[in-house]
């Protein structure tokens, strides 16, 4: 079955964007998809990778990276308001709705690639693991409260597999739990805030950083993730290669008229 349309679409170059990770967040709202200064690769990603299932976004697919096209796609940024007939759920219109968009306007072609690629390896710091069993029912909810503005990570009834995905969706890297750790724990992390901010989707939180920027902390008034890890969590992050899948861009065009 063909991929459902929005009734309207508009997509306009916007030039006062500023520097890269300035845009792609949106307001929400029902049946429409409004961004501004949208980044490129944050809608391939999205589209293709995020809510690329048509369901709830797999917290993996957050660090897939989306590579090739020319370079006007790193440096053009977008205005793009859509409105779908009815109210369609969110990974509908982040979906398969987005990519039929980019398809028709962008003429966009993409396929899947696993190759190697850089990751990291979670592993047991010398001294041993500290970590806080989970504590039966204080949690009001399982998995990772929002990081407040004092640069506090908390984690509530955490395996060392959903604590590596949370740290790959902020690093931009697969993150491979080596530890061999069972269980379920309590994690709170105090880290720089700068380490804190995910990589970003469109209709999402704005991205702080490119992929290739360097990870570590920039912020004072905290350790890096790296660092927080070891002395609080006697856990290790190991740099490693191994299979990553990306996104590559086949072919590309500047947005048709609307």
């Amino acid at each position: 079955m063909a991929d459902r349309a929005f009734e309207v679409a508009l997509i306009k170059p916007n030039q006062n964007c500023g520097g890269p990770g300035r845009g792609s967040g949106g307001m929400a709202s029902p049946g429409r998809i409004t961004l501004e200064c949208a980044e490129l690769r944050d809608l391939i990603l999205t589209a293709y990778g995020i809510y690329a299932n048509g369901g709830s976004p797999d917290p993996r697919s957050f660090r897939m990276q989306v590579t090739g096209g020319p370079g006007w796609i790193d440096s053009d940024r977008y205005d793009i308001a859509a409105k779908a007939e009815g109210d369609p759920p969110r990974e509908q219109l982040y979906g398969r709705m987005l990519r039929a968009l980019l398809e028709d306007r962008f003429q966009l072609k993409v396929h899947r690639e696993a190759k190697e690629g850089p990751l990291y390896f979670l592993t047991t710091a010398k001294g041993g693991a500290k970590l806080r069993a989970a504590k039966g029912g204080t949690c009001i909810s399982r998995g990772i409260n929002h990081p407040g503005p004092d640069g506090t990570f908390d984690m509530c009834g955490a395996t060392m597999e959903s604590l590596c995905i949370q740290l790959g969706i902020r690093l931009g890297r697969d993150v491979i739990d080596k530890t061999g750790i069972e269980g379920m724990f309590d994690i709170h992390l105090e880290v720089s805030r700068a380490d804190l901010a995910p990589r970003a989707l469109a209709g999402g939180e704005v991205r702080q950083a490119e992929p290739s920027m360097p990870v570590f902390a920039t912020d004072p008034t905290g350790p890096s993730i790296f660092t927080a890890l070891q002395q609080q969590l006697g856990l290790k992050l190991e740099s490693a290669k191994g299979p990553v899948e990306f996104l590559v861009i086949d072919r590309i065009e500047k947005p048709t008229g609307n």
